[in-house]
């Protein structure tokens, strides 16, 4: 039995293996020397080159790059849980003409490729005066991301017992009170898969940025890598630092949050 459960996991360490061997290179890269680079890009570096992420990080701009990714990462969290919440108890809690015609219009906008939207969101953005601003760009990636995290979460409210809720009604609570007392700590699992979600996506989003945001003292750190890739073409050990720095922190917040995320789940199925 033993041996089978190591042929059985042969394919998971092949799939692990093709998902980790290039972030490995990335970062083998970005703190090898660049001399060494030049001989051979796959080998490990001889020493560490730390020179090249502090280099990377003063010529790319990317201190005002990552405070403009996190308003933005920030804003659209808030924007889309409070959003999301309140729609998808309406959708899974409550019965209202037009429920099924509301159902029905953002399965149709999920079929939707964003990319037609950019054309006259464009000359509308240009109309509001909303053109190379944060706040511009916020809007945008909170009406792309709720539609679908407005099912997810109306999914997690269809398990909870609907008695919880008339008990609470008994007791007083308005329906706000139920969202927020109730319905909420119980979903905290849901809720922190949509910050997970909402932070990689808005932290990774690059067409509508690049789009929306012109000025380089606004753009995000998507944008600001394409731009610094375009400036260092020759450099690889540059881009790899830069690279680095890109990806590092959504990495990091996802390993330090996917413990509790996965503790979170186990916990909510419990009490559903």
């Amino acid at each position: 039995m033993k041996k089978w459960m190591d042929w059985r996991h042969i394919p998971l360490l092949i799939f692990s293996a093709f998902a980790i061997g290039p972030i490995i290179l990335l970062v083998s890269n970005a703190l090898k020397p660049k001399e060494e680079f030049r001989d051979n890009p796959l080998q490990f570096p001889s020493r560490l080159e730390f020179n090249n992420i502090t280099e990377a990080w003063e010529k790319g701009g990317y201190a005002a790059a990552f405070l403009n990714s996190t308003i933005v990462g920030i804003s659209c969290i808030v924007i889309i849980c409070f959003s999301a919440g309140l729609a998808a108890y309406a959708l899974a809690k409550l019965r209202f003409r037009g429920m099924d015609v509301v159902m029905g219009a953002l399965l149709f906008i999920l079929s939707i490729p964003m990319g037609l939207f950019l054309v006259p969101l464009f000359f509308m953005w240009q109309q509001l005066n909303l053109m190379d601003s944060l706040i511009g760009i916020i809007i945008i990636y909170s009406a792309i991301f709720l539609p679908f995290n407005i099912f997810m979460l109306r999914s997690f409210f269809v398990a909870i017992p609907n008695e919880l809720i008339d008990s609470a009604k008994v007791d007083g609570c308005t329906e706000f009170q139920v969202i927020t007392k109730i319905l909420a700590p119980l979903a905290s699992p849901a809720f922190l898969t949509v910050v997970l979600i909402v932070a990689l996506w808005t932290w990774n989003e690059f067409f509508f940025a690049n789009a929306f945001l012109q000025s380089n003292e606004i753009k995000t750190v998507a944008t600001k890598f394409l731009a610094f890739t375009g400036q260092y073409t020759s450099d690889w050990s540059m881009i790899s630092a830069a690279g680095l720095i890109t990806i590092l922190p959504i990495a990091i917040i996802f390993l330090v949050l996917q413990r509790r995320f996965i503790e979170g789940i186990a916990e909510g199925s419990i009490k559903g």
